[in-house]
């Protein structure tokens, strides 16, 4: 089946009229052209480790341009040559702790967590393609696998294939963004930049490059981990994006249980992880876990979360840096770097779209000074244990609104029984939810807004649906009423006092009743437009009929607001509605002539009658038959009302037979037996 049928969204105005965007569709075209370019930078944190399973799980919704190894403060490979380093304020110099300079800091020597990650995706692969075809073939994964800059924390000085590959993406000729995720330091993205910088800032091109790659390049990072944003991309490249993240995403960072809400503290718990994910084949058996006898590197005090059983002053005692509570064996351990992708999942809410931001991973993004006041008061490693202690001690807060963690969960344990389930009726899928008309529309205060969403579950399980509004990323501050937000269709009134400009934002969540539940959304943005006031028009005095027939000085005519004809078919509809009109005109006596009493001239009539019938909604064609919405209004510059008409292209000219009909004696303000 087919979701996708070209409908309208329609809006009856009391007060105005509606103008449609063209829709950007969501979930349905699958091609690699419509899908996000990404790069993956990542250092062997193990919750890195955990957040590209993830990634490759949901890489149906990625074009993935690159997986290149990386380095931060944490981890470092070092040059082999026996060199040893420091940098100040580092987890191994800081807080009475003096372990370095070193050769290298918490990375093994056989260090190879990417390619293991996609050899076990070849494991899996042939059980996920049932599911969706769309998975990319293992053997095109292992193609984008690079070493970038690993050698020391924050260094620059030279290229690596990883910054190779990144500035080749950066510079090449292929439309749309390419987003660029750092898990660990930004180094290898830095050497890139620097790169680029080298090669052309002293040539006639570098302005046209700088501002290509400005507009090419989107940070998704998590934090600066060895400083290279702070001294190198934002002093030199200050134009380059960040895809916002961050407030109100679905926790996933280390010690994330500690402060989830009683509703979602089960998606971290170790029954739901075992049930959903540990034991879900090869995938569930790599991802890390509390307790699961694990280490990243042997001998790293940092790492005790392959040991159970063990309280706070135990682990001191085995002299590790206890810096985060330990928890149950088999819990949630930490996905930290997940947030910096949910938002270009391809769930239907558009988070990396410009004009629609927010998705799984919240809205926005915790500021410096922010994050500063959180680590004022943290002068040791049992300060920072406190400090998270303290938080749990207050109590699980209510979810957030909206809470996007059960979907999110959810989302990862469907696609690990995927892996391990060879058969598409053995697992569920998620539902499909359109909307029957663009995602962004115009209306003025006043209008009523009619939406319709359809849903369609491939399981054939029943769909849940609810409409919402997601305050937080519109700019109109007030609420919005539905008038029936459990079905797919309902309708909304834009408050009287939205302002010119602002944005509202709504949102159809459907949620099927699978195993485990699935949810998918839509979005429709609505952009303020003015309050609809009245032209004033002079009326040209005195009117007298002229050989019988009635006169209307186009002089006076202020010219009305109408919006773009999507297609040509549609431009063609409208252009012979209007032409139709003219007919009814003349056969009902209307003579249309300027203030000097000449008749006008065949174009003349016609920018005339497309300012009183102002045919400014061609908003869809719906199973062959176009929509349009036509705003008519008198010589005096009174309303006359509103009219949808749908049916066949041919139509056209009956709809504008019955308008000019209809309106022609009306345009000059009363009956023509009245004259």
């Amino acid at each position: 089946m087919n979701p996708w049928v070209g409908a309208a969204l329609f809006v009856v105005a009391a007060g105005g009229g509606v103008t449609s965007a063209a829709q950007i569709p969501s979930g349905v075209d699958t091609t690699a052209a419509s899908k996000p370019r990404v790069v993956v930078t990542t250092d062997p944190e193990l919750d890195d480790a955990n957040s590209l399973i993830r990634y490759l799980l949901y890489s149906t919704d990625f074009k993935t341009e690159g997986l290149i190894y990386a380095s931060s403060q944490f981890h470092w490979k070092g040059d082999g040559t026996g060199k040893k380093v420091s940098v100040a304020n580092r987890e191994y110099s800081r807080w009475g702790l003096n372990l370095c300079p070193c050769a290298s800091w918490r990375w093994a020597p056989d260090e190879h967590f990417i390619d293991k990650a996609v050899a076990t995706y070849e494991q899996v692969y042939p059980n996920l393609r049932v599911h969706n075809a769309t998975y990319p073939t293992p053997a095109e994964l292992k193609s984008k696998i690079r070493w970038g800059n690993v050698e020391f924390d924050g260094d620059i000085s030279k290229d690596t294939p990883g910054s190779d590959l990144i500035k080749a993406l950066l510079l090449d000729d292929e439309p749309g963004p390419v987003y660029l995720l750092a898990w660990g330091g930004q180094s290898t993205i830095a050497r890139a930049l620097k790169s680029i910088q080298d090669q052309y800032s002293t040539t006639p091109q570098w302005s046209a490059v700088y501002q290509k790659v400005s507009r090419k390049a989107i940070l998704s990072t998590s934090g600066d981990q060895d400083d290279t944003y702070a001294t190198y991309i934002q002093p030199n490249w200050p134009d380059i994006r960040a895809l916002p993240a961050g407030v109100g995403s679905v926790a996933l960072g280390y010690g994330a249980q500690g402060s989830a809400s009683v509703e979602d503290s089960v998606y971290y718990s170790t029954d739901w992880t075992r049930e959903n994910i540990s034991s879900r084949g090869p995938f569930g058996a790599l991802y890390r876990v509390w307790g699961d006898g694990k280490q990243m590197v042997k001998g790293d005090i940092f790492d005790y979360f392959g040991l159970s059983g063990y309280t706070v002053d135990q682990l001191k005692a085995k002299h590790y840096a206890v810096w985060t509570p330990p928890h149950r064996k088999g819990e949630f351990l930490g996905e930290g770097d997940t947030f910096t992708f949910l938002n270009l999942l391809d769930n239907g809410l558009q988070g990396y779209e410009h004009d629609t931001p927010g998705g799984w991973a919240g809205r926005g993004r915790t500021t410096p000074s922010q994050r500063a006041a959180q680590l004022s008061a943290i002068n040791s490693y049992d300060d920072l244990l406190k400090l998270q202690e303290r938080a749990v001690a207050g109590g699980r807060q209510p979810s957030p609104d909206p809470n996007f963690t059960p979907a999110a969960q959810n989302g990862l344990a469907a696609r690990l029984r995927w892996s391990v389930t060879p058969t598409y009726a053995g697992a569920n899928h998620e539902p499909q939810v359109t909307m029957q008309g663009p995602a962004r529309i115009s209306a003025h205060p006043g209008d009523t807004v009619r939406l319709q969403g359809v849903t369609f579950d491939p399981d054939g399980n029943a769909v849940t649906v609810r409409w919402w509004q997601w305050r937080e990323v519109g700019t109109y501050p007030g609420q919005v009423v539905f008038s029936n937000p459990t079905a797919p269709g309902t309708s909304v009134q834009v408050p009287a006092d939205a302002a010119t400009g602002q944005t509202i934002h709504l949102v159809l969540e459907a949620t099927d009743d699978g195993t485990p539940a699935l949810t998918r959304y839509q979005r429709v943005v609505i952009n303020v437009l003015a309050a609809v006031v009245p032209p004033s028009v002079q009326r040209q005095a005195p009117r007298r009929p002229l050989h019988s027939k009635a006169v209307v000085s186009a002089a006076v005519v202020r010219p009305l607001s109408f919006g773009t004809h999507s297609t040509p078919l549609l431009r063609a509809v409208a252009d012979t509605t209007r032409a139709h009109i003219l007919v009814r005109l003349k056969a009902a006596g209307v003579q249309i002539v300027d203030r000097s009493q000449r008749p006008l001239k065949a174009t003349e009539l016609n920018n005339f009658v497309a300012a009183h019938f102002a045919i400014f909604g061609v908003v869809g064609m719906v199973d062959s038959q176009f929509v349009i919405v036509a705003r008519l209004a008198s010589i005096d510059g009174d309303s006359l009302g509103q009219v949808r008409l749908a049916g066949p292209p041919a139509a056209a000219a009956a709809f504008g037979d019955s308008l000019g009909t209809l309106f022609a004696p009306t345009i000059l303000g009363r009956p023509l037996a009245e004259r």
